[in-house]
Parts: C-alpha cells; structure tokens; sequence
C-alpha cells in the first residue's frame, strides 16, 4: 500500500517501499538456496565478534572439588559501514505521451510506465544483492558501491582459508578422497554442533565440466542403466556425488566499467554447508529519511516525488545492505587444476 508522506509546502513525498519488495525476487541461485539468513538492523554499522571459544567435554569431580571455569578464546571485535546503494529514475511526458503500450494497441498509461520502471529497480537491486553475496564467498571480500571493498573477513579476523586442489585432468585422481577432505573441514569448523541439511559446491563451468569428465568419476556411473545414469541424462546444470551436490552457476554482471564478469571465477568451485545457523548473514539497513531513521531495515525502498509543475516524476531508490559469512572457514575453495 502507498503511504504519503507530507512535509508540507505542498511537499508530498509517496513511499512505495510495500510495493516494490512486494514484487517477487526471481533474481539469482544463491537468493533461491536461501544461503544468507536475513536480518534487518536499525543502524547503518554492524559490529561483529569473533572468538575461538572452546567448546569441550566437562570433565567429571567428586562432589565438593572446585568446578571446572569455563574459558572464553580469544576475541577479535570488527565493525563496518552498511554499504549504501542508491539508483534513482524518472518519468516524464514523453514516456506516455503518443506512446503505444506493451504488447497493447492502446496507448501508454502512466500507471504501467511507473510499474514496468518499479519492476526494473527491483530487478537491479536484486541484481546487486546476489553480486554482493557471490563476492563474500568467493573472496570474502564485504562489497560496496562502484566495485570498492569496505573489508575482508578472512583478512580482518586472522582466518586462512582452506584451498584444495581437484586435479580434475588426471585419471587417477581420488575425487571422493579430495571431497572427504573438504567435507571433514567444513564440519571440523562449523564449531556449533551442528549437521548441515546438505554441503553443496557452487561452480564456475569450467570446473563443473572438468568434473563430470573426469575419469574416475565417469567410471563409478559406467554400469548404471540408461534411465538411472546422470551424466547420460543430460543434467547440466547440477550433479550429486560423493553426498555433495555440484551446481553449475554461469551468473555473470557488469562491472562499474561495463566488463562482463563471472559470478564464480573461472576453474573454481566453492563449497559450503547449507542450515546452519548464524554462518551467512545479510543486513538490512533503513533508508537515509528522517522518518525512518532508528527503523529496521527493509531490503529496498523506493520514493516517488512530483516536481508541482506537472513536468516530471522523479523515482528515488535504495538498498543499504552488507553480507557477512560469519564463519569464514566453512567455506572451501576448490581449484581444477593441480595446484591452487
């Protein structure tokens, strides 16, 4: 629903934030895994804490010993600016003016000009929210407005992060060996207790192909029948093995330059858990408005302005969101090649 904001004057400001999150996000793979949990803050910093507390069994004593202390690790304390990310846009006269609609015989209305534009928006911010989250896995890096980076957790939190080389054109490579490996670090490092639902690998094509050609693995599915056989059917875009499913992921966007660039880099593939909680985060911030200050954070707003003179519709846009992976060294790179 619309609300109308007056700041007098004869200034009405018309806040369509309902409308455009309303409008479904269809943008991306790592939206729709659902890796991030979302967490609306009503501050522009976020402050988080890092501690290699250890959690152990509590050993037994004869009643009226002195009782074991629990120790804390040490902690290590970081806190970042919410990256601001601002897109605005307008209507004018010419949008409708003698203008034939869409697909209609009709002319142009200006109710479908601001639709069709709030759908763009949408599109754009969800467009910058998957490219944000793919650079916090794939380097950990907190990404900002202009490609700029406001912070890496790997770097910030003195966290190495675990590197594996796949070795995909060899043979005799133990694929499933190398797999374990990766497996028993992500939970050696999940430092919870928990059971992930599932680990995945999110992979760049080239890795994705490397892997399904490789011979070790087209042997293990030599003697399944035609019907049963996955690299027979043709399922290219994902493929489970070793209890790791792979997903292939050709998402690309556009640098501030213009360049085309891939989502995943080129002969990679990083795995991580699935449901556990509290590893990967998205803050949402509130809009810069003196109303909605101190409020909790929406994923996008969006404000539209009439100019009084009837000229022009001015549409004003915002997101202002981080990504964190909270437990950096759950997340595993893995290279094709021999070496990382």
């Amino acid at each position: 629903m619309a609300i109308i904001r007056d700041y007098g004057n004869g200034f009405k400001v018309t806040d369509l934030t309902e409308e455009l999150v309303s409008i479904p996000n269809e943008y991306g793979l790592i939206n729709q895994l659902g890796i991030f949990d979302v967490e609306p803050v009503s501050q522009h910093t976020v402050t988080f804490e890092a501690s290699d507390r250890v959690i152990g069994l509590i050993g037994d004593k004869v009643r009226g010993e002195r009782n074991n202390v629990s120790k804390d690790g040490k902690r290590v304390m970081r806190s970042y600016a919410i990256p601001h990310f601002p897109l605005d846009d307008y209507i004018t006269p010419q949008d409708v003016q003698g203008q034939r609609a869409y697909g209609e015989e009709g002319v142009e209305r200006l109710a479908s000009v601001q639709a069709r534009k709030l759908t763009t928006i949408r599109k754009s911010h969800a467009a910058t929210l998957e490219t944000a989250r793919a650079k916090m896995i794939t380097s950990g890096d907190i990404y900002a407005p202009n490609g700029t980076v406001v912070g890496n957790v790997y770097t910030d939190f003195g966290v190495t992060r675990k590197q594996v080389a796949m070795d995909l054109t060899n043979a005799v490579t133990d694929v499933l060996g190398k797999q374990r490996e990766i497996v028993d670090h992500i939970q050696d490092n999940i430092m919870s207790g928990e059971t992930p639902s599932e680990i995945i690998a999110l992979c760049s094509p080239s890795y994705f192909d490397a892997y399904i050609a490789q011979a070790g693995v087209k042997e293990a599915y030599k003697f399944y029948t035609s019907t049963q056989e996955p690299l027979r059917n043709g399922n290219w875009s994902q493929f489970r093995h070793g209890d790791i499913t792979l997903i292939r992921y050709n998402g690309k966007f556009k640098d501030a330059s213009g360049v085309s660039q891939a989502l995943i880099p080129d002969g990679d593939a990083y795995y991580l858990p699935l449901d556990t909680s509290d590893s990967f985060k998205t803050y949402f911030s509130p809009a810069n408005k003196f109303d909605l200050a101190n409020t909790l954070g929406e994923q996008a707003y969006v404000f539209v302005y009439e100019d009084g003179k009837g000229s022009k519709i001015e549409i004003e846009s915002e997101a202002n969101l981080l990504n964190l992976m909270k437990r950096p060294q759950c997340v595993v790179r893995a290279v094709k090649g021999a070496s990382v």
